[in-house]
């Protein structure tokens, strides 16, 4: 995720405010709660965290990125770091901000590694929010529902802050995830809506897949079979299957395989090579194979475990 590059010092002698976290936020939280009750202008600014406002009184015009938006109750926006924004309220406005700023390393600390390294998940909560061409974090709405889930979160976020009790950096960082990812479905409202109906449309075909795999594990499934059952093309079946499950079709199904295997093991009167074919697997070596790679210990050593186990209850 590549953050905006700015001349900080160029900006400031052309008279744009900066607001460094150094001095914004706790020496070891790189994170700050608060409430505002009074909303006065601010001139063009920018800040190297980002800043989550959620308006539950007043309204006011917020311009960022050289365009306007009216802000009233309701709405919240998200600005990214070194973004240029300024606020024009009238004077002395009666005003329910909730604010949250943090820095990217509060989500994860690898937001601190050099450009070009490899990605990793947690770049998922805030990649929405960097680009400049993408306008709709700047301005949000949310439904009954999920705006009062949102003034909760963040009214127990500010709680958690102000009271700074045991462990309560973990609790503010495990809310502020959450806060990012009902915004990042917001921001992604037709994507979202999209993948619901698609979801919907296949959901009878998927589930009947499904169940036939899970009943006829231990046969010689192939991916043809259940693309002829779902009558959908291998290409469009894979993806597919993998959004409904999380896995590839292979790795479902030795998922699976292994799965009853263990099941099957428990059962002195069957060698290992009964549990291989039962399970599925046509060859006793690669089923050895695997086992330990997902166990870590072989059949045999497994079958003892539980022999054990089963003696000692």
């Amino acid at each position: 995720m590549k953050m905006k590059k700015v001349d900080i010092d160029e900006l400031t002698r052309s008279g744009v405010v900066f607001f460094n976290s150094k001095l914004e936020m706790l020496e070891d939280l790189p994170c700050k709660m608060y409430r505002m009750n009074k909303l006065n202008s601010l001139w063009a600014h920018f800040h190297d965290y980002f800043q989550i406002w959620y308006v539950s009184k007043g309204e006011f015009l917020h311009t960022i990125n050289g365009q306007q938006y009216h802000i009233s109750k309701g709405n919240m926006f998200v600005v990214p770091p070194f973004t240029i924004h300024r606020i024009q309220a009238p004077p002395e406005q009666e005003a329910e901000i909730w604010g949250c700023e943090f820095l990217p390393t509060f989500v994860n600390e690898r937001f601190d590694d050099p450009p070009g390294e490899q990605p990793f998940f947690d770049v998922s909560y805030l990649t929405y929010f960097v680009h400049t061409e993408s306008v709709s974090s700047h301005q949000m709405t949310f439904d009954g529902v999920t705006d009062s889930r949102i003034r909760g979160l963040m009214q127990e976020m500010l709680g958690e802050y102000e009271r700074r009790t045991p462990f309560f950096q973990i609790v503010l960082k495990a809310h502020l995830l959450l806060l990012l990812s009902i915004i990042v479905r917001q921001v992604n409202g037709e994507l979202v809506q999209s993948g619901f109906e698609k979801s919907e449309k296949y959901r009878d075909t998927m589930t009947k897949v499904v169940e036939y795999i899970q009943k006829n594990a231990h046969e010689d499934i192939k991916l043809e079979d259940v693309c002829a059952i779902s009558n959908l093309s291998k290409s469009t079946f894979c993806s597919l299957f993998k959004e409904w499950t999380g896995k590839t079709f292979n790795r479902y199904l030795i998922d699976l395989r292994i799965s009853n295997a263990l099941g099957l093991l428990q059962h002195p009167s069957l060698t290992v090579t009964d549990v291989c074919y039962l399970a599925g697997f046509n060859e006793l070596s690669y089923f050895c194979r695997i086992f330990k790679n997902y166990t870590g210990i072989s059949p045999n050593q497994f079958r003892k475990q539980a022999a054990t186990k089963q003696f000692l209850n």
